[in-house]
């Protein structure tokens, strides 16, 4: 293939896929490393950015699911605050602001809504990866 037509070919491609950012510096608190240490390790439920009307009503809803499935969980409080006012137990940590780049190498599994970053830092891990959908998912 001659140069000229490799060009006009590569003007029309496009790159599609995830960037990673580089290893944040993290120091986790004493209490998160303790629930970490204490047990298997656990899942990440977290949504992020998505508000939902009545946080306790999913709250609930995830903890059922928990329960359900015999595991340990880190449940983001997220922009929804889950578990406003819950205090952590042996079986669930709530959890205010942590890189998922460190957090993601620490955990079995990855429940979200769907963010590309979330996406991207599960697989990247190569943990286990569950979208929740929520409104036009």
């Amino acid at each position: 293939m001659d140069i000229m037509r490799w060009k006009k070919l590569t003007l029309c491609l496009d790159v599609c896929g995830f960037f990673f950012r580089d290893q944040p510096t993290y120091k986790p608190s004493e209490e998160l490393m303790t629930f970490l240490e204490s047990g298997l390790p656990p899942v990440y439920i977290g949504f992020g950015s998505i508000v939902v009307e009545e946080p306790q009503s999913l709250t609930n809803a995830v903890l059922r699911a928990v329960a359900g499935a015999g595991v340990r969980a880190i449940v983001s409080r997220g922009w929804s605050n889950l578990g406003r006012g819950s205090p952590n137990s042996k079986d669930v940590f709530y959890l205010d602001d942590c890189p998922h780049e460190w957090l993601f190498q620490h955990v079995a599994a990855v429940v979200h809504h769907g963010g590309a970053g979330t996406t991207a830092c599960g697989l990247f891990n190569g943990r286990p990866t569950v979208v929740v959908p929520f409104f036009g998912e």
